[in-house]
C-alpha cells in the first residue's frame, strides 16, 4: 500500500498545498512538504487524533487550525493532514506556535513562518471533504461530510433548545423583554438611506434598550454585541448603494480593531463611529431606491475594478446587454452617464488612497490607470478644487489636529 498512497497523497498535496504526514505505525513513511512540515507540532496531535474510536478523525488546535487523521481499518497505516486554517494564519499566532512547542529548534524559525504562511486557507467542509477522499482511497468507504455537521449539531442544537426555553420563560416571568426590534429599525433606517443629520439628531436622545446576554464576561459581550451591530450595518449599508466589496472589508476592518480592543467602553465608542462611517459613506455613493438588478451589478462591476481600465464595451459583455440598451438604462435610472460613474468611482478611491495611504501621487495614478499623471491631477482639481498633493497636506492637517474623545451613542 505504502507507494500507491504516497503517490496519491502527493497528488493530494500538489492540488490543494495542503500538508500530508503519512504515517506506519509510528515511523512516518512520507511527508509533503518534506523539507518544510514542523513535523514535532503533528507528533504532539497525533496521539489525541488516533486515541478516538472509528477511521475518520479531525479537531481544532488551541490555535484555531484544523488537524485531521484517517486510519486504516487494516493495518497500522494512517495519515494525518494540517494544520490549516480557515484564514491566513496571522503573525502572533505562528509566534505563539513557535515558543509552543519549541519549533524553531526543530527547522529554524525562518522555515516554520514559510511553511505556515505558504499553507492555504480551507472552508471546514473543504477540509473534511479532503480527508473524506483519502479514507475512501485507504479504506474504500466515503464519509459523508454533512453528516458529521448533523451529528455535532443535534446536540448544540439540545442545549441550545434547553437554554432557550428557560431564558425565554425567564423573561416572560420578570417581563424583562428584548425590547430593541423598532430602535434598530430606525437607527440602520437612517444608515441605509445616508442619512448622517438624521442619526446625529437620534443620537442625541438614545433610548434605554435591553441587550441580549451573548457572552460570559463584559468584554465578551460588548466584542459580541459590536460585531452584531457592523454586521446589520454592512447588509444595510450595501442595500442604501455602498459597494459590496467596500462594505465588507470596511466591517472586516472594524471587527479586526474591535477585536484588539480590551476597553468596553472603546468598543461602544468605536461602534458609534462605525456606523457614522457607514453612514457617510452610503451618503457618498447614495443610489435610487429600486434599481434594477443589472445596474446594480453594473455599479457592483465598477467598483470592484477602479484599478483596471474599464470601458462600457467591457460592462455590457460581462452582463450580456447590448452597450447602447445598458448605457439608455443606466443614464434613466441613475441621471448620469457610466463613464461619468467610472471616473467618480476612481477620483473617490484616489481620495482614500491620499487619505490613508503613503502611495504617491504618481503611484495613486498608475494604480487607477489614469493615462497620465498630469491628467489624473487635472480631473482630480476639477473634481474637487484641489490638486491631489493639496488635497493630502489638508486632511493631515486636519486629522493631526486632536479631535477629542466622541460622545456615546
Amino acid at each position: 500500500m505504502n507507494d500507491r498512497i504516497t503517490e496519491y497523497l502527493n497528488l493530494i498535496y500538489n492540488a490543494t498545498n495542503m500538508p500530508v504526514h503519512y504515517f506506519k505505525g509510528e515511523d512516518c513513511v512520507s511527508a509533503f512538504p518534506a523539507n518544510l512540515l514542523p513535523g514535532r507540532y503533528i507528533y504532539s496531535y497525533r496521539k489525541a487524533l488516533l486515541s478516538k474510536e472509528g477511521s475518520f478523525h479531525y479537531f481544532a488546535t488551541d490555535e484555531c487550525l484544523y488537524i485531521g487523521a484517517v486510519q486504516c481499518r487494516d493495518t497500522d497505516e494512517y495519515v494525518v493532514i494540517g494544520p490549516v486554517s480557515t484564514i491566513p494564519v496571522r503573525e502572533e499566532a505562528i509566534r505563539t506556535m513557535i515558543t509552543k512547542y519549541a519549533l524553531e529548534n526543530e527547522t529554524g524559525e525562518e522555515q516554520v513562518r514559510e511553511f505556515f504562511h505558504r499553507t492555504p486557507s480551507f472552508t471546514l467542509y473543504q477540509f473534511l471533504s479532503i480527508l473524506s477522499l483519502i479514507h475512501k482511497e485507504m479504506n474504500g468507504m466515503t464519509v459523508d461530510v454533512l453528516s458529521l455537521y448533523r451529528d455535532t449539531n443535534s446536540v448544540v442544537e439540545r442545549r441550545v433548545d434547553r437554554e432557550h426555553s428557560n431564558a425565554l420563560m425567564e423573561r416572560k416571568e420578570n417581563e424583562a423583554f428584548h425590547d430593541s426590534y423598532y430602535f434598530e429599525q430606525a437607527y440602520y433606517g437612517l444608515l441605509e438611506k445616508g442619512d448622517v443629520s438624521g442619526l446625529t439628531e437620534m443620537m442625541k436622545s438614545v433610548p434605554q434598550v435591553r441587550e441580549g446576554a451573548v457572552a460570559s464576561n463584559s468584554l465578551r459581550q460588548a466584542k459580541n454585541i459590536f460585531i452584531a451591530s457592523i454586521t446589520l450595518a454592512t447588509r444595510h449599508a450595501i442595500r442604501g448603494g455602498l459597494d459590496i466589496e467596500t462594505a465588507y472589508q470596511l466591517s472586516d476592518s472594524y471587527i479586526q480593531e474591535a477585536e484588539r480592543m480590551t476597553d468596553t467602553a472603546a468598543i461602544t465608542f468605536l461602534n458609534g463611529n462605525a456606523i457614522f462611517d457607514f453612514t457617510r459613506r452610503v451618503a457618498e455613493a447614495k443610489i435610487p431606491a429600486g434599481m434594477s438588478p443589472e445596474i446594480f451589478r453594473c455599479i457592483q462591476y465598477i467598483a470592484n475594478r477602479v484599478n483596471q481600465e474599464i470601458t462600457v464595451d467591457m460592462i455590457a459583455r460581462e452582463l450580456n446587454m447590448d452597450r447602447s440598451t445598458l448605457s439608455k438604462k443606466f443614464k434613466r435610472e441613475l441621471g448620469f452617464n457610466i463613464s461619468s460613474f467610472i471616473m467618480r468611482r476612481k477620483l473617490e478611491e484616489a481620495k482614500s488612497l491620499l487619505h490613508f495611504t503613503d502611495k504617491t501621487v504618481s503611484e495613486i495614478s498608475e494604480y487607477l490607470c489614469f493615462s497620465t499623471q498630469s491628467y489624473f491631477q487635472n480631473v482630480f482639481k476639477k473634481k474637487y478644487g484641489m490638486t491631489p498633493r493639496e488635497y493630502r497636506r489638508s486632511v493631515v492637517a486636519f486629522t493631526a489636529e486632536p479631535q477629542g474623545i466622541p460622545e456615546r451613542p
